[in-house]
């Protein structure tokens, strides 16, 4: 039988069709407290295995209380903005750079830059309620970075194509976000973190966001996957992390407010193998990808 239109959704990054009574597909639970007793259904296309949320939602209502808008500078927060920046510095970011953070949050790792002598950052995020971080970017970006943003937004090739607007011609693009081609729908439990419901509408895997950048003429320079958090310092890795948050009820609001309790299982033989070995034994669930731009548009 073939399926009425109303069954069929297609695929915003890769274009392809695919049948909700046929495509793979999860119920899962908000990462969130405030909504932990919220399930969402998220499926996944065939053709390019990027994860989409099934329905939609009045996002405004769930990023009232996004835990990530109120975080604050700490040692732990330090190590891992370094790891980063590391990173950063690798795929080519240097001090003499104008940095774009678009999706910047609460704006730390932009303060982190400007400390770490990075003068020429700012930041930008849609979200923010008042301050420098709400105000429109401008233009002219020769490195545009931008973590976990990509997954949150309904087009991912308007998104992207608003980055290079902004960026100068030559610029370079770092985009991070979780890779969908390692998540599995059939045992969704353990990518809650990473499928993070109701926020993540589209989650790119890392064939179909390189697909996308060449079809928007941009040169894909580098794919690298790993947290880009981890730290050789004991507990601050992504496999240390993900114990401590299903140890505090799988959910994230404790855990960044720094309100975690040490639970009998943190303290197994495995966990205590992940908090001073996970950083050298990453799972692979985030990627980050540097474009460059044309030099010539």
């Amino acid at each position: 039988m073939t399926p009425s239109r109303t069954e069929l959704r297609q695929c915003v990054v890769c274009g392809a069709e695919s049948s909700l009574a046929s495509a793979r597909s999860a119920a899962v639970h908000s990462n969130v407290k405030p909504f932990a007793s919220e399930t969402f259904v998220v499926w996944q296309c065939a053709g390019c295995r990027s994860i989409h949320a099934r329905d939609e939602v009045d996002l405004d209502h769930y990023y009232a209380k996004y835990p990530f808008h109120g975080q604050s500078m700490n040692f732990p927060m330090r190590l891992a903005f370094r790891n980063k920046l590391r990173g950063l510095v690798a795929l080519g970011l240097s001090r003499e750079h104008r940095v774009l953070d678009y999706g910047c949050g609460s704006g730390l790792f932009v303060q982190y830059l400007v400390a770490q002598g990075y003068t020429h950052a700012r930041g930008y995020d849609a979200y923010a309620s008042g301050g420098p971080y709400a105000e429109p970017p401008g233009t002219g970006y020769d490195f545009v970075h931008s973590q976990d943003v990509i997954e949150h937004v309904a087009d991912p090739r308007a998104f992207l194509q608003t980055l290079v607007d902004l960026a100068e011609p030559g610029a370079l693009l770092v985009i991070g976000t979780p890779d969908a081609a390692v998540i599995d729908l059939s045992a969704p439990q353990p990518f809650v973190h990473m499928l993070h419901q109701p926020y993540h509408r589209h989650i790119l895997s890392s064939t179909a966001l390189i697909a996308l950048a060449k079809s928007m003429d941009l040169a894909v320079r580098a794919v690298v996957h790993g947290f880009p958090g981890n730290s050789a310092f004991p507990g601050l890795n992504g496999r240390f992390l993900l114990r401590l948050l299903r140890a505090n009820g799988d959910t994230l609001d404790d855990t960044l407010a720094g309100k975690v309790s040490l639970k009998w299982e943190l303290l197994a033989p495995g966990a205590i193998w992940d908090a001073l070995t996970g950083s050298r034994r990453d799972l692979g669930y985030d990627m980050t990808v540097a474009l460059r731009i044309a030099d010539a548009r």
